[in-house]
């Protein structure tokens, strides 16, 4: 087949993208020709598709906001581009009539590559699409269903909640401009020309059936797939440190783990811990206030790391801890930790009572309850029997479920039944 495949970023951000290019990879070494639609940012790879790629509502330049230095036209130009983007469209119907897909991929859109080019793809070209739920855009303004803190599904029942909160970067006009554009979408109906949304989590699907109106026969559920870590090394004999890895953000919960970690004996225990991720200096520095001076001297915050140093990092780990206070949507990093046969303490919350099952590869605690988390910590670090069973069911759960290959034959039957029932 030859698909399309849409995303926001040709390059690695976040876990969308590196679902783009996993499946990219694992669809091309299955023969498949892979014709990529994306943003084109300073940080796009090469690839001979870019001069189909549409420049940023923003313009072309860095892809973090912050990094943008932006003047009044250009910020008027971009908010314009939040409702219709004839670039966009253009260059969408140009890359379908020169490459001439058999189906359309969405992996990714965000609230800026509009969905109206699903309605072109299916309406105007005939195409099969297929639709991937990588978080909560459909139904929250800022994505996440997160507000100071805590979740947050205010504006499932209450409309306008996304202005009251300021839910976009602490802004009236942007949550404003983003809840136009939400009620926009909606009006236009775009999202119905979707034929199949394809759902990392059970929770994700529930969340579209119950809260989007999406008619279940629509709502796939299909796990995401993580790179097999033991294939071509064995599992690292276990070190004396617990590992957080991922983004270093406050929905991820790392402050309950500074926390929780704090509590610990760790001159008893012989404990460290160690946080991998893309962090700021100044938010790295309140993470280290939540220690005292004895247990700081036990952590290390070390910034991303990517490859076989982060592979090697994950399968030394004694286990990993996950503290998530938002509804995560299958994390890369738990499927990661899965792959290494690793134990997991996770928060019991959205997706991660799929991952984590209670007592067999994991423990599962109350998000954000520092003491739970504290004494689970605890209990697995000086438990060698508790780690053994829990490492050999992480990795019974990871080959049963979440290998590529696994992935790979339930996308392409989709695929392929989509493709047959749209000739």
């Amino acid at each position: 087949m030859r698909i399309l495949l849409i995303n926001y970023h040709y390059f690695i951000h976040g876990g969308p993208d590196r679902y783009f290019f996993n499946i990219k990879e694992a669809l091309e070494e299955r023969g498949h020709t892979i014709i990529p639609f994306c943003f084109d940012y300073d940080e796009t790879f090469p690839t001979p598709y870019r001069h189909f790629f549409p420049e940023p509502i923003t313009g072309r330049g860095p892809s973090l906001l912050a990094e943008q230095n932006l003047n009044l036209m250009m910020k008027a130009k971009g908010a314009a581009r939040m409702f219709h983007n004839p670039e966009v469209e253009r260059l969408f119907r140009q890359v379908v009539r020169e490459c001439s897909p058999d189906l359309v991929y969405s992996i990714y859109l965000s609230s800026s590559m509009l969905p109206k080019i699903l309605k072109i793809a299916k309406q105007e070209f005939r195409l099969p699409v297929l639709y991937r739920l990588s978080d909560y855009h459909m139904l929250c303004g800022s994505y996440l269903f997160f507000r100071d803190g805590n979740v947050c599904q205010e504006c499932l029942n209450k409309q306008g909640a996304l202005i009251a909160n300021r839910c976009m970067q602490g802004s009236g006009p942007a949550s404003l401009l983003r809840y136009l554009q939400m009620r926009y979408i909606k009006l236009m109906a775009w999202y119905d020309w979707v034929d199949s949304f394809l759902c990392p989590s059970q929770f994700m699907c529930r969340q579209l059936i119950e809260h989007a109106g999406i008619q279940k026969q629509k709502v796939q559920h299909l796990p995401t797939f993580a790179p097999d870590l033991l294939m071509n090394s064995t599992q690292s004999k276990s070190s004396d440190y617990i590992l957080f890895f991922g983004k270093v953000s406050p929905e991820k919960g790392v402050e309950t783990l500074l926390r929780a970690y704090n509590r610990l004996n760790i001159r008893r225990l012989g404990l460290k811990l160690k946080l991998v991720g893309k962090v700021s200096d100044e938010y790295k520095g309140k993470l280290y206030s939540f220690l005292d001076e004895d247990h700081r001297k036990s952590v290390l915050i070390t910034g991303p790391m990517h490859g076989e140093a982060l592979w090697e990092c994950v399968r030394g780990a004694k286990f990993v801890v996950q503290p998530a206070l938002w509804f995560e949507n299958m994390p890369n990093t738990i499927l990661e930790s899965m792959s290494a046969a690793k134990p997991i303490i996770a928060s019991n919350l959205g997706s991660l009572p799929e991952l984590v099952r209670d007592g067999k590869n994991g423990v599962l605690v109350p998000p954000g309850d520092t003491e739970e988390f504290a004494k689970t910590i605890e209990t697995l670090a000086i438990s060698d029997t508790l780690i053994r069973s829990m490492s050999e069911a992480s990795r019974l759960f990871y080959l049963q479920d979440h290998t590529r290959e696994v992935h790979l034959e339930s996308l392409l039957k989709t695929m392929e039944h989509q493709v047959r029932a749209n000739q």
